[in-house]
């Protein structure tokens, strides 16, 4: 994944045609699927563009897809018979759109549609124009800190906040590459893309984390105003990356002994074989 963040909301239950929608608009974009998990067929070589999504199981009337969607978003939401909300950060840009029928929409108007009651079109301007969150939404919901505390030392959780790193991705990644010193990554073999080595590398440069910054707050000053599900955000596409990578581990080898971290990785997303993965790419030509 690239820094930022990015979220797919449909106001929509019926997750097999999403899913399904989702693979069609990417299929007819060339995009093949793949399977990088446990029991899959690992990632053809190759590949120069992915996709790789989640589909969230649905949540008060509404299913997320959670990854780097954006490639499929125009042909789902003319597939589609609802509007999409689309949120993003990325760099110093960040907010909501809608998109309906292939065509994306970033005026307030649009917005305006998915206010929460009680919300006013005068908030919603207000925050448009960077208007700082309520102070409950200053900081991520304690469940994306649950694994926070117990793999940094004391002095760096302190030194990675002053930096702006995004401490649970800090401890997590500690977590992981210190499994994989006492042999993780060889029974996980054809595992998750490699990921951990690009989160490392982006840790290590300093990856501050994309909800401290003005576009992060301008998102979540938004997502107080809208009608989202409650869990709008977590769990996190890493996140569910990790527990369904490792289900699906377990599930063939329900015998396969807990590495250090496995417990929290689990437990942070109990319900990980219910969120449907995407997984699509496009060879070079």
């Amino acid at each position: 994944m690239t820094p930022g963040w990015q979220m797919l909301y449909i106001p929509h239950d019926d997750t097999p045609r999403i899913e399904a929608a989702l693979h069609d608009a990417l299929a007819a974009q060339g995009y093949q699927p793949y399977d990088p998990f446990p029991g899959g067929t690992g990632t053809p070589p190759g590949l120069i563009d992915l996709a790789r999504c989640f589909v969230a199981p649905p949540v008060d009337g509404w299913t997320r897809i959670l990854g780097e969607p954006d490639a499929a978003i125009p042909a789902l939401s003319a597939a589609l018979d609802v509007p999409l909300l689309y949120g993003w950060i990325d760099g110093g840009d960040g907010g909501f759109s809608v998109w309906r029928g292939g065509e994306r929409d970033d005026s307030a108007n649009a917005l305006a549609a998915f206010l929460q009651p009680g919300c006013s079109r005068q908030a919603l301007d207000e925050a448009l124009r960077g208007a700082p969150p309520a102070p409950r939404e200053q900081n991520r919901p304690p469940a994306i800190h649950a694994l926070v505390g117990d793999a940094l030392p004391p002095e760096v959780a302190q030194l990675a906040q002053a930096r702006g790193v995004n401490a649970g991705q800090a401890d997590r990644l500690i977590q992981r590459l210190s499994g994989n010193l006492f042999g993780k990554l060889n029974r996980q073999a054809g595992g998750a893309d490699g990921d951990a080595q690009a989160e490392a590398r982006a840790l290590l440069a300093g990856q501050a984390d994309p909800w401290a910054g003005p576009a992060g707050q301008r998102v979540l000053a938004l997502a107080n105003l809208l009608a989202l599900p409650a869990a709008w955000r977590d769990p996190a596409w890493d996140a569910v990356r990790d527990a369904y990578q490792l289900a699906r581990l377990r599930q063939r080898s329900p015998r396969l002994p807990l590495m250090p971290g496995d417990q929290e990785t689990l437990a942070a997303v109990p319900d990980a074989l219910a969120y449907r993965p995407v997984y699509m790419g496009r060879a070079r030509g």
